[in-house]
């Protein structure tokens, strides 16, 4: 019964597209204005991907070259992002990751909130497909805070539907199916209300996936299954259609019904060697080796176990992760040399007016010090010998935090003046470059952390074992950022210390107040932290 409606939908969609794949490039070769030029090919490149993958990048790129010519700079950046979306579908993370990094830079140049938003979400996805789940879970959360601190109330309805689906689904993966089902009914919901039957066919996967296998109901898993198979059939695009069916292919393998499993692999295989797509071609031949091995028959689940390797293979590119680190430890590092560049325009009358104030404070100090002195010449020795250590010792700790920071800076210094270098060598001594700059960076990062660690117990001792009784659950990060908190250090402070942007130490505040169940209470953090 499901493969004659799957033909049906298939031939009434590709005769729509038919005649608008004629229209379109008709508008390619006779467009009056680059705009409609460029909306054309990125409109042909929308309509294949539904089909096609390759022909989906190469209108694309066509699109692209277009824009970087006319320098049409947010045509450009849509024109990336859609080549991203291909990549990732075709299953290459690394060129997919590349784009969307080098799209969230200019969007950040921008201030364009709603491309920062989407390709935070796109590279959350990238980090997903390759198993970097906290990565991934940090970006959807980012893209889930500017869009529901954004005014763009029409997009959100639009977009909060996906970023709860990719959220969900890494509380799936990591084991947490109350979390997962809570965020897949969010977007469901928001999904209905649109109504959006992409993200409707999503949801109704997702949520059959996961009564499937962590719920163990699956009555209400084949419901929900069907659902977002016929959602997903409605809109026509192949390379859903054909996720669905890798879904279904499974749930009957696990209920036992190898002839529908088998059925529905052989139909997502149809469809992937139509449109181009390795991942959906290799979950396939793996569900067909494994119906094959459930037979009995090891001879044929081999061969087609053989076809799951190779494109296994293809897809898990080792050198994915390390080129995404390069990319991330990159973007931050140019992220922060900007924002230090800003501060420094607007912050020199602010420090001529700070060395007058310490200034002032030091002398104030000083005939203070010889007050006290001369009050506490009357106390006993033992007391003396006590307020004066822990004041030298918490003046040390001061004085080798601003250390730290200033070692830092001339890290990133150096590594800038590097990177500047880099550009004129020869290719080999590239390489060489880089290494050292990447040896700056995590030295830095672990020699400073080791060296404040050490002053700090020296004069905070018990801090640390009153935190971890009080909070076992927190992690080695954020026991870091409480005890910078305990110093009373600003969110500047911190960020030159740890080498982050200013943004992402008031993020890891905010969560760490939730973790310290500060939220919705008067409560400050650093006081309260300082009573610990």
């Amino acid at each position: 019964m499901l493969i004659p409606i799957l033909a049906l939908t298939v031939f009434q969609a590709s005769a729509q597209d038919i005649i608008k794949l004629d229209s379109l490039q008709l508008v390619v070769k006779q467009a009056k204005t680059d705009t409609a030029r460029f909306r054309a090919l990125i409109d042909l490149s929308h309509l294949y991907f539904s089909t096609d993958y390759v022909k989906s990048m190469e209108y694309a790129i066509q699109a692209k070259d277009l824009a970087t010519a006319k320098d049409l700079k947010k045509h450009e950046l849509t024109a990336l992002t859609q080549m991203g979306n291909v990549a990732i579908a075709q299953g290459d993370y690394k060129q997919a990751a590349t784009l969307f990094f080098n799209s969230l830079k200019e969007y950040e140049e921008l201030k364009d909130t709603s491309g920062i938003i989407s390709m935070n979400n796109n590279l959350g996805a990238s980090y997903d497909r390759m198993g970097e789940y906290d990565k991934a879970l940090e970006c959807y959360f980012t893209a889930q805070e500017l869009m529901n601190a954004s005014n763009l109330t029409e997009r959100k309805k639009v977009v909060l539907p996906t970023v709860y689906n990719n959220i969900a689904n890494i509380y799936q993966t990591k084991g947490d199916p109350k979390s997962a089902l809570a965020y897949y009914e969010k977007a469901l919901k928001l999904a209905l209300e649109v109504p959006n039957h992409k993200a409707q066919g999503i949801a109704y996967n997702n949520i059959g996936k996961l009564y499937a296998n962590e719920l163990n109901e699956p009555d209400k898993a084949l419901d929900y299954l069907m659902k977002g198979l016929e959602f997903r059939e409605k809109i026509g695009d192949l390379g859903e259609i054909a996720r669905s069916l890798i879904i279904l292919s499974n749930f009957h393998l696990n209920q036992k019904d190898l002839a529908k499993s088998e059925e529905y692999s052989k139909r997502a295989l149809e469809i992937g060697n139509k449109i181009g797509s390795m991942d959906i071609k290799r979950a396939a031949f793996l569900g067909l080796s494994e119906i094959e091995e459930k037979r009995g028959n090891y001879s044929a689940a081999l061969s087609n176990f053989k076809n799951f390797k190779t494109y296994s293979d293809s897809i898990l590119n080792q050198q994915a992760t390390s080129e995404i680190t390069r990319l991330q430890l990159q973007y931050d590092f140019e992220k922060a040399e900007k924002l230090r560049e800003e501060e420094a325009k607007q912050s020199r009358f602010k420090y001529l007016s700070t060395i007058a104030a310490l200034s002032i404070g030091l002398i104030l100090a000083v005939l203070i010090t010889l007050v006290i002195r001369s009050k506490a010449r009357q106390t006993e020795l033992s007391q003396k010998n006590l307020a004066q250590d822990v004041e030298i010792k918490n003046k040390e700790l001061t004085t080798n935090v601003m250390y730290l920071i200033r070692k830092n800076e001339l890290i990133n210094n150096v590594a800038e003046r590097l990177l500047k270098i880099q550009r004129n060598l020869l290719p080999e001594n590239q390489k060489i470059i880089q290494e050292i700059i990447l040896d700056l960076q995590r030295e830095g990062d672990n020699d400073t952390w080791k060296e404040f660690e050490l002053r700090f117990n020296q004069v905070h001792s018990e801090f640390y074992t009153n935190l971890r009784k009080l909070y076992p659950d927190l992690s080695p990060t954020e026991e870091k950022l409480c005890a910078f908190l305990r110093l009373n250090m600003n969110s500047k402070e911190i960020a030159a210390v740890t080498q982050q942007s200013i943004k992402s130490v008031e993020v890891a505040r905010a969560r760490l107040r939730k973790k310290l169940n500060l939220t919705n209470t008067n409560s400050n953090l650093v006081t309260h932290l300082a009573n610990i």
